[in-house]
């Protein structure tokens, strides 16, 4: 079976990524995968399966869900989606009070930028180097990695792109301890040579997914927020990565208490069924005429039952304060590391989102290309399943992993390095 699904995949997808290792992961039981050839590995690398792979209060409210009603008609409501609305308002900051859903983050980005754009009549969005909102070209637009735009031609107008606060690549070379974010106070000048004098919005991430797991230091966001409220200008926080407990949190927001105009939420939010969600205050959703924002699958009831469980699993298994206390250990682990192996350069994260940046001098931070994924790749064999991103090694387990379980893959993944570097 392996080797026919992996053959029909290399000849029919087309976004196959070809790899060395031909996996076919047939099963999922809380963090805990299968392949085809019966090999199990602790799964370091998922973002949406927050409360694991077949968890069975989520397999229980799907098959109800689906027994009564799948499809959802936009104009109308359904009581999942009545009672998602309301959970997602009462557990996110009190200027959020309108909700609107989507299949995916890509959409719930552009929304996003669409009620900022007809609330203050301007058209131009501020974004960050590093910053990936979405797929979609608008969300491309905004994208801030030359690769995820590169060759589509004309994009989205009005977009501006500025340095994000990654402190061990500081696009300034600054330190941290005497900038006071000077790369916030730089917008301003950045504005001065780009904008039209048209700025609509600023949208961010409380940290960079795709753009290497990139966290700013504590009180960035603050003083964005503050830098965008100063300007009138609509403040969206991306958290379609950083939500449902990522980060120790049960928002990300959470960890500065921020009020953002708009909130956008998504992957882990579903636990694998597709949902993702906009909340907003009232003036922005009222800038949007009632029907505007339709949508043909948007907030479906499997989709909305799938959400309602994962909140409750959330709670009721305390996973958001396991993602914290787990997280802090894997982190440490990981910056033992920096004193054992001097290619070691960088250890970043919250919660269970852990970044392990490998260089080939600490002094240059060049980074050591491809270094993380072969070691991805030489981990699997030995039960480890995790994400290599070049020179990035990404780990993003499953909020119910267990202390043990989280030893386990540590230990594996010091012991590949040792390998590797000897």
């Amino acid at each position: 079976m392996t080797n026919e699904s992996w053959e029909l995949s290399k000849k029919y997808d087309a976004d196959f990524i070809p790899t060395s290792l031909p996996i076919v992961i047939e099963r999922g039981q809380g963090v805990i995968l299968t392949d085809s050839t019966g090999h199990q590995t602790i799964d370091l690398g998922d973002i949406i399966a927050n409360v694991g792979h077949s968890h069975p209060r989520l397999v229980q409210a799907i098959h109800q869900a689906a027994a009564n009603m799948i499809v959802g008609k936009g104009s109308w409501t359904n009581p999942e989606r009545a009672r998602l609305m309301q959970r997602l308002v009462e557990l996110t900051p009190a200027n959020l009070d309108k909700v609107f859903f989507a299949t995916s983050g890509s959409e719930i980005v552009e929304w996003a930028i669409r009620m900022a754009r007809r609330l203050t009549g301007k058209h131009e969005i501020l974004s960050f180097w590093g910053g990936v909102y979405g797929r979609t070209l608008g969300a491309i637009s905004m994208n801030g990695l030359q690769k995820r735009r590169r060759k589509y031609g004309p994009l989205l107008p009005g977009t501006i792109h500025a340095p994000y606060a990654h402190c061990y690549h500081c696009a300034f070379d600054k330190k941290i301890e005497s900038c006071n974010f000077y790369c916030v106070d730089y917008l301003d000048r950045i504005l001065e040579f780009e904008s039209t004098g048209d700025l609509a919005c600023l949208i961010v991430e409380p940290y960079e997914g795709v753009g290497g797991l990139l966290f700013p230091p504590p009180g960035y966001l603050t003083r964005l927020q503050s830098w965008a409220r100063e300007r009138n200008v609509i403040f969206i926080l991306d958290e379609i990565q950083s939500s449902f407990g990522r980060t120790g949190k049960m928002f990300a927001l959470e960890w500065e208490n921020l009020s953002p105009d708009i909130l956008c939420v998504g992957k882990g939010m579903g636990g694998g069924v597709s949902i993702a969600a906009l909340v907003a205050s009232t003036p922005l959703a009222d800038a949007l005429a009632p029907g505007e924002m339709s949508g043909g699958n948007g907030g479906n009831p499997l989709a909305c039952a799938s959400a309602l469980a994962v909140i409750d699993i959330l709670r009721d298994e305390n996973l958001v304060e396991n993602s914290y206390r787990v997280g802090e250990y894997m982190l440490a682990r990981a910056r033992e590391w920096q004193k054992q192996f001097a290619l070691v350069g960088d250890v970043r994260g919250r919660g269970l989102c852990i970044a392990v940046e490998f260089v080939k001098d600490r002094a240059t931070k060049e980074p050591a290309r491809g270094f993380a994924h072969t070691l991805s790749e030489r981990c699997y064999p030995k039960g480890l399943a995790v994400h290599g991103m070049d020179h990035i090694l990404a780990l993003r387990p499953p909020l119910i992993i267990t202390a043990d379980q989280a030893t386990r893959a540590m230990d594996v993944i010091e012991e590949t390095i040792k390998e590797m570097v000897a």
